[in-house]
């Protein structure tokens, strides 16, 4: 039997759409950077604590006004023994969905989120007769929102949202008294790539990555690599000369630190890489000077 002329244009419609929405999140021809964002998603983001890699201060640091790759942000933590509901905690506009990671240790466990009215809302995100178990749920609902918890034993959930704003760490608490080894600006080498690097010597012994208003082509997965080259252009000789990786960029577009490896000979290495590793293409570089 035919499809009516009615059906295929709306079949055709949707695999447009779903088309075009994979080629806007993905980044590919510039389309997300192209297109400013909605006034819903201007800003930035602040990533979660991370010990002597954040700091007390409230000042804001400068970020890139472009989109990142989304990351996962920390909304809230809860834990409890028995039946519950967790205090109120918001899902921003601009969240492209969030996500609850919980377990639970024994008997049954079951995890409703609930608006502030006390309303159920979407599905559970949590449904188990046979504790202990774990599991993530999602959802794309936002706005104010609470879980009600029904739960034989203990368990615990942990709510993250999932942005594509960039993420704005501090500087470092420990930088202000660390030395700093060196410095470099990004460029592109197969992808676009600004901002600055700092690389610091902390009181403790240890060394610290400091990238600041630093914008990269979106990819998932993308690293950092200290690079004995001085200044790679291209993906050829960023690979012919010896590198270590420091870390997975936890974001694409922002200010972030990131902790050198103990045992790193940092007078080696006389620049920084992104490294794209599902596309084998150095992204962008920054040459190094003391």
């Amino acid at each position: 039997m035919s499809r009516s002329p009615l059906r295929s244009a709306i079949g055709g419609l949707i695999l447009a759409f779903l088309a075009v929405s994979a080629v806007y999140s993905g980044g590919f021809f510039g389309l997300r950077d192209a297109l400013p964002p909605p006034a819903t998603k201007a800003g930035t983001a602040t990533g979660p604590a991370s010990g002597a890699f954040t700091s007390t201060s409230s000042a804001a640091t400068p970020a890139s006004a472009r989109r990142s790759q989304p990351w996962w942000q920390p909304v809230a933590t809860f834990s409890g023994d028995g039946d519950d509901e967790t205090r109120p905690f918001a899902i921003a506009d601009h969240a492209i969905q969030w996500r609850i990671a919980w377990e639970c240790e024994r008997g049954a466990f079951g995890l409703q989120p609930r608006r502030p009215s006390g309303k159920p809302f979407g599905h559970p995100l949590a449904q188990t007769s046979s504790c202990p178990d774990k599991d993530v749920g999602y959802s794309v609902e936002r706005g104010p929102t609470s879980l009600a918890i029904r739960a034989g034993g203990p368990w615990r959930a942990r709510v993250e949202q999932q942005v594509d704003l960039p993420l704005v760490e501090p500087p470092l608490a420990a930088s202000r008294r660390s030395r700093v080894l060196a410095r470099g600006r990004f460029g592109g080498v197969d992808r676009e790539g600004s901002g600055e690097v700092r690389i610091h010597r902390l009181r403790d012994g240890s060394a610290a990555l400091r990238l600041e208003n630093f914008y990269v082509s979106p990819n998932v997965d993308l690293e950092a690599w200290l690079s004995e080259s001085p200044g790679p252009r291209t993906t050829r000789q960023a690979t012919r000369a010896p590198f270590r990786r420091v870390a997975f960029l936890k974001a694409t577009a922002g200010s972030m630190n990131f902790r050198v490896p103990d045992g790193v000979d940092l007078g080696r290495y006389r620049s920084v890489v992104i490294w794209c590793q599902i596309t084998h293409n150095a992204y962008a570089a920054a040459p190094l000077r003391g």
